[in-house]
């Protein structure tokens, strides 16, 4: 049997979540130990696939790609945790140990505000961190853009542990990000310190590695049918859609229908960004000037 679905950006990040929350790995570290999400659009849905409830935090994402360039959102830059902030030792800005924003899911309940550093001594084998990323490239690498003046970022922190102390790392992310390079390749480029001009914070890209789930896994993961790309884009709201051809017997293609169903016209958040002329980010690069989309 063979379908044909449609999925927007936002529903696409609805499907992947349901397939992490039901990765063996991830009900294992439910039942066993720890699940650390990094906030984002992705891992917001993440949240709710698993507790059965929006994450009720005033912080849903941190560094965004908005309309005008790359910025952060306006619920982790302000208050005693701002991830800009120009205090030293609560700043994620000058120390990526200090971010406290991450959710934590531990024993059935999910609590925020402990500092990354003391997240990540904790964790071990049976635990698990999710992280959205930015960039993905056709060998299923993925990237993170890092705006944090100190190299590497959170991400960096998260790699390094993970490697000292075998948790598993898992990034959902949809084909919407896929670059037509090698994510390798476009990080020799991404290269901050060398901008003259960025529309927004200047930002590096830093290749990482671990699970990679996208549309296609998501619907193997949830179903066991395959699922072919077959078109990406549209209008009137559907641009970075992706269109997928699902194949399998007919219980399998059936089953990625309801989910795919079941993810048609999820919602996000608002995004709340900073006006330009009143913002204080001292690393951003952009010169705001009398532009009127700024």
């Amino acid at each position: 049997m063979r379908a044909q679905v449609t999925l927007t950006p936002t529903e696409s990040k609805k499907l992947i979540a349901k397939a992490v929350a039901r990765m063996d790995i991830v009900k294992r570290a439910l039942a066993q130990g720890t699940v650390v999400l990094h906030p984002s659009s992705s891992t917001y849905f993440i949240v709710e696939e698993i507790t059965r409830d929006k994450p009720k935090t005033n912080t849903w994402v941190c560094g965004i790609v908005a309309p005008k360039g790359t910025c952060v959102e306006m619920g982790s830059a302000i208050g005693s945790h701002s991830i800009v902030s120009k205090v030293t030792q609560e700043s994620a800005t000058t120390n990526p140990k200090a971010f406290r924003h991450s959710w934590v899911i531990r024993g059935g309940e999910m609590t925020t505000g402990i500092p990354l550093g003391s997240l990540l001594e904790d964790l071990g084998p049976e635990d698990v961190y999710i992280k959205g990323v930015n960039a993905l490239d056709t060998e299923g690498n993925v990237g993170v853009l890092i705006g944090n003046p100190i190299e590497g970022g959170t991400i960096g922190q998260v790699m390094a542990a993970s490697r000292g102390k075998g948790f598993n790392v898992i990034f959902p992310v949809g084909l919407e990000k896929l670059i037509p390079i090698p994510v390798k390749e476009a990080a020799k480029e991404a290269l901050r310190t060398s901008y003259e001009y960025a529309m927004g914070i200047g930002c590096a890209l830093f290749p990482c590695q671990g699970i990679t789930v996208t549309e296609p896994k998501a619907i193997e993961i949830l179903s066991g049918a395959t699922a072919i790309p077959i078109s990406a884009g549209g209008l009137g709201g559907a641009e970075g859609s992706v269109t997928l051809v699902i194949r399998g017997d007919e219980e399998q293609v059936r089953k990625a229908i309801d989910y795919a169903e079941q993810s048609k016209g999820a919602r996000l958040p608002q995004v709340r960004t900073f006006n330009c002329h009143q913002c204080d980010v001292s690393f951003c690069y952009f010169p705001v000037g009398d532009k009127p989309w700024a």
